[in-house]
């Protein structure tokens, strides 16, 4: 008995501590085929709700056959159609906090159709939205009234005379697009012709291109490091194109040694040197030279680019 009591005592202490209300609403107990009613779902609150967490469903909301008309007593699952897109709104009212949720949807065929409990997370409590039912019915023929067969009657069109009575309708409308369609046709035709072929930039003209554009840029006024790696990399792209091997992953030293071995002459040598090392003082070493210096870097650059490429090397 004792233990009694304290279920009881636990059970109404547990009542009172729980501050949220969910319900489950349909607009209309009964409705026809095809006629549109609203489920809505609310949670009230006294406190404020922190989060609402609920799954919503698309295109068609899954409920269950109720052979008996009985919550409690389904079979198969319904569909209902979703007709317009689940909405949500929350609010407070006298001293309440409320979270509505709404459904329009309607049904296609004549059952007790029960609106199952809807899982919903409420700041992070899992609580379930209560069994709703509603009849969905075909509606009842009238006995007064004769029933008919549906008789559907074509009528057949002659595809010749309908063409040719729409040219005879609009034959000054035909005739006006078949002339700007040859006339547009003429035009492409024309500009395709007088359409001069683009030029294919040699390897020597792309690689200038480059150098000139980031010259252009000015990109050492804000980062002088960046312009001379970026000048780097440059001439180390024109060597692996020009040369057909790799030079990105090779130290400046390698990339002289194999320039030598190419039988480069001493001073083109000494210029590719120029460049690399200047680089690798900014990027390493922290050397910050004057902008004069730039500009003679990046000439140096061209000139080395243009002396290259004019050389029939030998790849040996």
């Amino acid at each position: 008995m004792k233990c009694l009591f304290l279920n009881i005592a636990f059970l109404c202490l547990s009542l009172a501590t729980f501050s949220q209300a969910l319900n489950t609403h349909v607009s209309k107990p009964e409705i026809n085929l095809g006629e549109r009613f609203e489920i809505t779902f609310s949670v009230q609150s006294d406190d404020p709700i922190d989060s609402i967490v609920y799954l919503v469903k698309r295109d068609v909301f899954v409920a269950k056959n109720s052979a008996s008309g009985e919550e409690n007593s389904v079979s198969s699952d319904y569909e209902l159609e979703i007709m317009s897109p689940f909405s949500d709104t929350s609010y407070e009212e006298k001293g309440k906090h409320i979270w509505k949720g709404v459904y329009e949807v309607t049904g296609w065929d004549s059952a007790y159709v029960v609106i199952p409990s809807e899982q919903v997370i409420v700041d992070d409590s899992l609580l379930y939205f209560p069994k709703a039912i509603i009849e969905v019915a075909a509606p009842l023929a009238d006995p007064s009234k004769p029933i008919y067969d549906i008789n559907e009657e074509f009528t057949e069109v002659d595809d010749a005379k309908n063409f040719i009575g729409f040219l005879k309708e609009n034959l000054a409308w035909v005739i006006i697009i078949a002339v700007v369609i040859i006339g547009l046709i003429a035009v492409v035709l024309i500009i395709k012709r007088n359409k001069k072929p683009l030029k294919e930039l040699s390897l020597r003209e792309l690689t200038l291109k480059e150098i000139d554009e980031l010259e252009k840029s000015k990109s050492y006024e804000q980062n002088l490091k960046e312009y001379y790696f970026d000048l780097s990399i440059i001439v180390r792209k024109f060597f692996s194109a020009h040369f057909k091997e790799r030079m990105l992953d090779k130290t400046s030293s390698e990339i002289e040694l194999l320039l030598s071995k190419k039988g480069l002459e001493h001073s083109t040598v000494e210029v590719v040197h120029k460049i690399l090392n200047q680089s690798d003082l900014v990027k390493f070493a922290k050397s910050e030279p004057p902008v004069s210096d730039v500009f003679v870097i990046t000439n140096d650059a061209r000139r080395v680019v243009v002396e290259i490429a004019s050389l029939q090397l030998n790849n040996e």
